[in-house]
C-alpha cells in the first residue's frame, strides 16, 4: 500500500506542530513512525516511546544531544526500556555512557536487574560503588561468570547471598561461600537446593545452630548426615533431622 505523501512530508518536516507529530506517532506505517522519531520537533515523551522501537533512529535526532546538554541527568528521565534498547545498539554515544555512571541509584539498579541489559553494562554495574547496584547485578542470570566470581567476594553479605541464588553461579563460588565468615550467608547456602553435596556435608558440621538446622531441612542432605544430626547437641536440630528422615526415608524409621 502506497504511503500518503502528505503524511510523509508532515512526519519529516521539522516545522510540523508537536501535537500533529504526536498523532503521527500512532500511525500504523513504520516509515512514518521512524520519521517522527527523527524529527526534532517531536515531544520528548513521544521520542522515548518510539525509541523502544527505533533506538538507532532516536540517536539520529539532533535534539537528543541538546537535551543531554540541557539536563546532565537526562538518563534519569529516559524510561528504562528505552535505555536498554539504546545501550543494546552497536554504537552508543559517550554522553549516554557518562550519563549512566552518574544516574540515580534506582536507574542503575533497574538496568542491572534487566534481563535484556547488554553484557558491557552488566560488567560495568557489577563494579558499581553502590551496594544496591552490585546486589542487582548479582541477581541477574545474564551477568557474566567472571563478574559473579568477583561478586562472590563482595564486602556486602546481601550481595554474596544474591550470588547463592543465581543459577549461573559456578560451583567453586558456592564452595567458597559455604565457608563465608557471615552466618547469614552460610545459612542461605545450607538451605539452597542447588548447593553441591560436599558443601552440605561441610555445613552439617557448622558451629552455628541455624546453619545445621537448615542442613537438616534441605531435601538434598545425604542420609548419613541426617542420621548424624539426629544426635546433634541441639534438641531442635535433632527433632528436625528425625522428622526429615521419616519423610524422606520411611524405610529407615
Amino acid at each position: 500500500m502506497a504511503i500518503d505523501s502528505q503524511l510523509l512530508q508532515q512526519a519529516s518536516n521539522p516545522h510540523t506542530p508537536p501535537e500533529q507529530l504526536r498523532k503521527l506517532a500512532n500511525c500504523e506505517d513504520a516509515t512514518i513512525r521512524q520519521l517522527v522519531v527523527v524529527n526534532p520537533n517531536t515531544p520528548t515523551e513521544v521520542l522515548w516511546e518510539l525509541g523502544k522501537e527505533f533506538p538507532a533512529q532516536l540517536l539520529e535526532n539532533p535534539v537528543l544531544a541538546l537535551l543531554c546538554l540541557e539536563n546532565l541527568n537526562l538518563v534519569d528521565v529516559i524510561p528504562i526500556e528505552t535505555l536498554i534498547c539504546l545501550f543494546n545498539l552497536e554504537t552508543v554515544p559517550d554522553y549516554l555512557k557518562q550519563g549512566l555512571i552518574y544516574a540515580q541509584v534506582q536507574v542503575r539498579v533497574a538496568i542491572a536487574k534487566h534481563l535484556n541489559a547488554p553484557v558491557h553494562l552488566l560488567e560495568l554495574l557489577a563494579q558499581d560503588p553502590n551496594p544496591e547496584v552490585r546486589w542487582a547485578s548479582a541477581h541477574n542470570t545474564n551477568t557474566p561468570v567472571h563478574c559473579l566470581e568477583q561478586l562472590a567476594q563482595d564486602p556486602e553479605p546481601k550481595t554474596r547471598v544474591a550470588i547463592v541464588y543465581n543459577t549461573n553461579t559456578p560451583v567453586h563460588c558456592l564452595e567458597q561461600l559455604a565457608q563465608d565468615p557471615e552466618e547469614w550467608v552460610r545459612w542461605e547456602i545450607a538451605r539452597n537446593r542447588n548447593t553441591p553435596v560436599p558443601c552440605l556435608e561441610l555445613l552439617a558440621q557448622d558451629p552455628d545452630k541455624s546453619v545445621r538446622w537448615a542442613i537438616a531441612l534441605n531435601p538434598n542432605t545425604p542420609v548419613y548426615w541426617l542420621k548424624s544430626l539426629e544426635s546433634d547437641r541441639d534438641p531442635d536440630i535433632r527433632e528436625a533431622a528425625q522428622v526429615k528422615l521419616k519423610e524422606r526415608f520411611p524405610e529407615l524409621a
